[in-house]
């Protein structure tokens, strides 16, 4: 059981931003680290998202298919989709609940929701009004907590030092 659950944002924005691989290798070190002490873990539809580029991310992603980060939905986590499913489709419009469910959002909420554990995006909690379902909104909706990629590294007490 991992206590945080990463979606896709987390590492297509530390790619592209601040934890590229060229600049922060020990960030994508710790990732590992933290997945094999079964501290975070993440979807294999996350998987699926990410390796649909042609870029370093989904060549590090392709890489660790195997290596437990990715973790395969089981019966009880795919109950919770349902439910989550659910509650999307009577929220949300049609192609707004259909975009949502598409990707590996749901069901990064559904493994958190089994693991009582906590979901890390990049996506803020908006109003009562947005149109589109974000994952901080509907994870609230299942008792699932959400936090930034920067509350999970400080909770967990990351650092990165400079190797000279």
């Amino acid at each position: 059981m991992a206590n945080y659950w990463l979606d896709s944002t987390v590492f297509i924005e530390a790619k592209n931003g601040a934890y590229g691989f060229d600049i922060v290798p020990g960030f994508w070190e710790w990732i590992e680290q933290q997945s094999a002490a079964k501290v975070l873990s993440s979807s294999t539809l996350v998987h699926d998202e990410l390796v649909e580029g042609n870029d370093q991310l989904a060549r590090w992603t392709k890489e660790r298919k195997d290596s437990g980060l990715f973790v395969v939905p089981n019966e009880t986590v795919q109950k919770v989709m349902t439910d989550i499913a659910d509650f999307v489709s009577a929220s949300y419009d049609g192609a707004n609940a259909t975009l949502f469910l598409e990707g590996a959002d749901a069901w990064t909420i559904a493994h958190a929701a089994i693991d009582g554990a906590v979901v890390v995006t990049h996506e803020k909690l908006v109003g009562p009004n947005c149109r589109k379902a974000k994952i901080p909104n509907v994870a609230k909706q299942f008792g699932v907590k959400c936090v930034t990629p920067y509350e999970m590294l400080r909770a967990l007490k990351a650092s990165f030092v400079l190797r000279q």
